[in-house]
């Protein structure tokens, strides 16, 4: 009556362990991949505008990986308008319209503080970039057209709270980029991106 208890036990350990459930290793997912979409306001009097970016990047293994290395390309149209006098015209003042094309492309490091928030990273992150200007001036019944390619750089902050495959978060930047066009001057055509909200995959 115990053979059958004994041959069980055998068995059973002749049996390969079946190794305990574990959760997905993050380890593999280093492509970051975001679309962004937000406000930015000039530190000149041009308005705030509508800001759309797309952000891809790569999550070194250094500082346990919380470094990443990322790459922007962003694009916003600020406007001003308003009326100038003109000795020369007899009728009174004449409208004009400013419009202010910025295209970016940024390279920076951005260091995530992994659990310092539970379930929400806060990260921040600074790096230079390529802005593309394009200043389109319509008044006096002419439109003027300057361009003009800068050098500049970024300070940015925010929070992501882990949702599915990546994270949905919540961003500000600050960008510093010096032109000087006849209808501008020489002035910062940086400013804050006030609110910037996407979800960042982790591929």
């Amino acid at each position: 009556m115990t053979v059958l208890p004994v041959l069980a036990l055998l068995v059973l350990a002749q049996a390969p362990a079946t190794p305990p459930a574990t959760a997905e290793s993050s380890e593999g997912n280093s492509i970051l991949l975001a679309p962004k979409l937000g406000f930015f306001k000039s530190t000149t009097p041009l308005g705030g505008a509508p800001f759309f970016g797309l952000e891809m990047g790569y999550i070194t293994p250094l500082f346990e990986r919380r470094l990443a290395i990322v790459l922007e390309g962003n694009v916003h149209l600020p406007k001003v308008s308003g009326t100038l006098s003109d000795p020369l015209l007899t009728r009174g003042d004449a409208p004009y319209q400013l419009t202010e094309r910025e295209i970016a492309f940024l390279l920076s490091a951005v260091y995530s503080f992994e659990g310092a928030l539970g379930s929400i990273t806060p990260y921040a992150g600074l790096g230079p970039g390529i802005y593309l200007h394009q200043a389109t001036t319509q008044g006096f019944g002419a439109t003027t057209v300057e361009k003009e390619g800068t050098l500049g750089f970024q300070f940015l902050g925010g929070a992501e709270l882990r949702l599915g495959p990546g994270g949905l978060f919540l961003e500000a930047h600050y960008h510093f980029t010096q032109v000087d066009f006849v209808t501008t001057g020489d002035v910062n055509l940086g400013g804050f991106l006030a609110a910037s909200l996407g979800y960042r995959l982790r591929l």
